[in-house]
C-alpha cells in the first residue's frame, strides 16, 4: 500500500520537468514565425504584368525548427517578384540603319511623277544622233497672191477645177503640184529639243497663163492689154538649221510620241527663171486659124488663151521687125501665137523677139522656217515625223529618221537628278 501523498508528488515532479520543455517549444515556434516575416518582403499590387520576360522565382528555404517537437508550419513560401506573365512576348527585330531608310523629300509629289516617268522610260538613255530623209508638198495660197495680182495661175495640188473663192480673187488657171525632198541630220540635245540641219530641193512651177498686175488694172477693158503671158520654171535648193521642241506625250520602252514645233533660218539658191511675153495692144482671140475680135474684154477672158491670144506687137519689139509667118508653128497673117486654152507654143513666143527673162529675181534668198511637228519613235531606232508650216509657202509632209550612236542620258535632266541626290544625302547626314 502506497502512501497517499505519492501521486501528488509525482504530478509535481512531472510538471517541473514538462513546463520548461513546453516553454522552449513555444519559444521556438515564435522565433520561427518572426524569422519568416522578416525574410518575406512586403509585396505591392501591380495593375498588369509587364510584357517583359521574368526569371524563375527564387524560393527562400525556411529555417528548420530547433526542436523536433515544434509543430509544422502552414505558411507557403512566396517569390520576391510578380508571377510569370502568360501574355505573348513580341519578337525583337534588329533596327534598320539610317542609310536603308529613304527619307521622303518635301516635294514628294514631284518626285513621284518623276519616278513614274522614269519607269516609263523618260529618264532612260537614248540615241542622240539621227539621219533621215523628208518630203512633202508646197502651196502658195491664192489669197496671198491676190494682194498683188488681179489675175494669175497657181499650182494648188487639187486638180484643175477652180472654186468660187479662188475665182473671185483672180485665179485664172490651176494645175500641178509643187513638192520638196531633202536629207537631214538631227542632234537630240534632249528628249524635248532637236537641232536639225537639212538640205532640200523644192520645185516651184505654176501653169503658164496671163498674169495682170493689180496696180495696172483699174477695172476697164482698156487695161486688159497690160497682161503678160507668164512662164514660171523655178527650182530652189535650201540649206537651213532648225530648232524643234517636241513635248513627249507618250513614252514607253518601245514607243515614244512627241508633238511640238519650232523654227529655223537658212538660205535658198534659186535657179531656173520667170519668162514673160506681153499680150499686145488691141488684144483679140485666135482659134482654128482664125482671129475672133471682141473676145478679150474682161478678166475672165484672160483665163482662156483662145479668147485672149498673144501676138506680135510692134510697140513691144525694139527693132519693130515682124517675124516671118513661116517662123510660126501655125502661120497666120495676124502673127498670133499658136495656143490652146491653157498654153502657147514657146517657139512662137521666141519668134516675136521680146520674150524676156525677168531679172528682178535674186539668186539667193533668205528662208525663214516656221514648223509644227509630230514624231513617233519606235524602239529608239526609227522615227516617223509629220511636219507642217511655212517657209517659201505653206508646206505639209513627213520624214523617216534612223537613230544611231551611243545611248546617253538627257542633258536637261542630268543636273536636277544630281541635285536631288545631293539633297537626299544632306538629309541623311543631318540625321546622324
Amino acid at each position: 500500500m502506497r502512501p497517499r501523498g505519492l501521486p501528488f508528488a509525482t504530478m509535481c515532479m512531472t510538471l517541473a520537468v514538462g513546463l520548461p520543455a513546453t516553454a522552449r517549444a513555444e519559444g521556438s515556434a515564435l522565433a520561427l514565425t518572426e524569422l519568416r516575416s522578416t525574410a518575406q518582403p512586403v509585396q505591392t499590387p501591380t495593375a498588369e504584368p509587364t510584357p517583359e520576360a521574368t526569371p524563375e522565382p527564387t524560393v527562400v528555404e525556411p529555417p528548420q525548427p530547433t526542436s523536433s517537437k515544434a509543430p509544422a508550419s502552414t505558411m507557403q513560401p512566396t517569390s520576391s517578384k510578380a508571377p510569370a506573365s502568360t501574355a505573348p512576348v513580341p519578337e525583337e527585330t534588329e533596327p534598320v540603319p539610317d542609310e536603308a531608310v529613304e527619307p521622303v523629300p518635301e516635294d514628294d509629289e514631284d518626285v513621284s511623277l518623276e519616278d513614274d516617268r522614269k519607269l516609263s522610260g523618260a529618264g532612260s538613255a537614248f540615241h542622240r544622233h539621227a539621219i533621215g530623209a523628208h518630203g512633202g508638198i508646197v502651196v502658195i495660197p491664192t489669197w496671198i497672191l491676190s494682194n498683188w495680182l488681179a489675175t494669175h495661175t497657181n499650182a494648188l495640188c487639187r486638180g484643175s477645177t477652180i472654186g468660187a473663192f479662188a475665182a473671185d480673187r483672180g485665179l485664172a488657171q490651176q494645175d500641178g503640184c509643187n513638192f520638196y525632198v531633202g536629207a537631214d541630220y538631227a542632234y537630240r540635245f534632249s528628249r524635248v529639243l532637236d537641232v536639225a540641219a537639212s538640205v532640200q530641193y523644192q520645185r516651184a512651177k505654176v501653169p503658164d497663163g496671163l498674169w495682170l498686175d493689180k496696180a495696172r488694172y483699174d477695172g476697164g477693158a482698156g487695161n486688159i492689154e497690160s497682161a503678160d503671158y507668164t512662164e514660171i520654171e523655178l527650182g530652189l535648193i535650201a540649206m537651213e538649221v532648225d530648232f524643234i521642241a517636241r513635248a513627249p506625250v507618250v513614252i514607253t520602252p518601245n514607243v515614244e510620241f512627241d508633238i511640238g514645233g519650232g523654227g529655223g533660218l537658212g538660205l535658198g539658191i534659186l535657179f531656173g527663171g520667170v519668162y514673160q511675153t506681153p499680150l499686145g495692144t488691141a488684144p483679140e482671140g485666135f482659134s482654128n486659124g482664125m482671129a475672133t475680135p471682141g473676145t478679150c474684154q474682161t478678166l475672165e477672158d484672160l483665163a482662156d488663151l483662145t479668147r485672149c491670144t498673144p501676138r506680135w506687137d510692134a510697140a513691144n519689139d525694139g527693132d519693130m521687125t515682124p517675124p516671118d509667118q513661116s517662123q510660126l508653128s501655125n502661120p497666120n497673117p495676124g502673127l498670133f501665137a499658136n495656143c490652146t486654152a491653157t498654153e502657147c507654143d514657146e517657139n512662137d513666143l521666141e519668134a516675136f523677139g521680146y520674150r524676156q527673162k525677168q531679172g528682178g529675181i535674186p539668186p539667193v534668198i533668205p528662208v525663214v522656217n516656221l514648223i509644227l511637228s509630230a514624231r513617233i519613235i519606235i524602239k529608239d531606232a526609227v522615227g516617223i515625223t509629220l511636219n507642217g508650216g511655212f517657209n517659201t509657202g505653206f508646206y505639209f509632209g513627213g520624214g523617216l529618221q534612223v537613230f544611231f550612236g551611243k545611248s546617253e542620258e538627257d542633258e536637261m535632266r542630268k543636273k536636277p537628278v544630281d541635285e536631288e541626290a545631293r539633297r537626299r544625302k544632306n538629309r541623311r547626314v543631318g540625321r546622324i
